[in-house]
């Protein structure tokens, strides 16, 4: 078939099934034998089957192949305290040149820890951008990130998700920018859990592979039509298609659509559907606030008097939750 794996999986599986099968076989070193001809069964197994919708056979590989790793050190481990056992009551020739390899292979493996981990934490935006700590959102403090020919700095984007943190109750639908999977996108759907319009395209698509692909694609379509039309008629008929209540327009945003379709939504407050719910920095939230669109957007949605970083007197704080007086 192909599949080079199979030369060295497939005789170490039959001889670990061959092994357990003996008679007389201690319980543990039957289980650890299974254990280890599962393993690479499941390590053949990805080279020829793959999950449906998988991204080539990447999600395959990872998730069965952790399994298989899994096992392997399990039923390793208990080989490996036999190989101790046996090679201390002298019973294995060679012993020492086995141990030095042993060690070898040990020294190998432990350099992985410092090295690979020191590189994962420097691969990064930068080392400032990369505070210790628990929190998740420090690093935006300092971050700059460069996307679609614009230079993008994540603080103002912090601002905005706390404020949406601190002041928005339930789960009303918000519009952001929807790009490329492994960018910034769909970053305030992440960090708040307010639901978007439309999340990673493929992740979706994967998520929902029994329904239509058009499904999907139509709401990535539909994203970028809202941002980018300058008819203020189509922008409502969508805005109120999908029960959107807030929207998103930071550097992101002006990073991915036009200017002219950006404008429109001043347009759209001046005619009373929108309102300027935060502004701060680079980042403008607006809030559907239309006297006819009943409810506006899902549970939740309420008018929020409107927030402008520049007449705050200090950083806007995620706990404790504080909801505001109603309206």
């Amino acid at each position: 078939m192909g599949v080079r794996v199979w030369l060295v999986a497939l005789p170490l599986l039959a001889l670990a099934a061959l092994l357990a099968l003996g008679r007389e076989l201690p319980p543990a070193r039957r289980m650890a034998l299974l254990l280890l001809a599962l393993a690479l069964a499941i390590t053949m197994g990805v080279e020829v089957l793959r999950q449906k919708d998988d991204i080539g056979r990447m999600n395959t590989v990872f998730k069965f192949g952790l399994q298989a790793w899994t096992l392997f050190g399990v039923s390793l481990a208990y080989g490996l305290a036999s190989f101790a056992e046996r090679s201390a009551r002298g019973r294995i020739p060679w012993s020492k040149v086995a141990w030095a390899g042993l060690a070898l292979l040990f020294a190998g493996t432990m350099l992985y820890p410092p090295f690979a981990a020191r590189a994962k934490m420097r691969d990064r935006f930068s080392a400032d951008a990369s505070p210790r700590g628990l929190d998740g959102m420090a690093y935006m403090d300092r971050a700059q990130y460069f996307d679609n020919g614009r230079e993008l700095r994540f603080a103002d984007d912090k601002a905005a998700m706390l404020w949406l943190m601190r002041n928005v109750q339930g789960t009303p639908a918000i519009l952001e920018a929807q790009i490329p999977e492994y960018r910034w996108g769909s970053r305030f759907s992440v960090y708040t859990g307010l639901p978007a319009v439309q999340g990673w395209n493929w992740h979706q698509r994967q998520q929902r592979s029994v329904t239509p692909g058009e499904v999907v694609e139509r709401r990535v379509r539909h994203v970028a039509e809202m941002y980018n039309t300058t008819d203020l008629d189509r922008a409502r008929s969508l805005l109120d298609h999908y029960g959107v209540s807030y929207i998103v327009v930071g550097e992101l945003e002006r990073a991915y659509y036009s200017a002219e379709g950006l404008e429109k939504f001043e347009r759209l407050r001046d005619a009373g559907y929108l309102d300027v719910a935060y502004q701060g920095g680079a980042v403008t939230v607006y809030q559907v606030v239309a006297p006819d669109r009943a409810p506006s957007g899902a549970a939740g949605t309420f008018l929020l008097p409107r927030y402008d970083a520049a007449e705050s007197e200090g950083p806007v704080s995620p706990l404790p939750f504080e909801s505001p007086p109603a309206q």
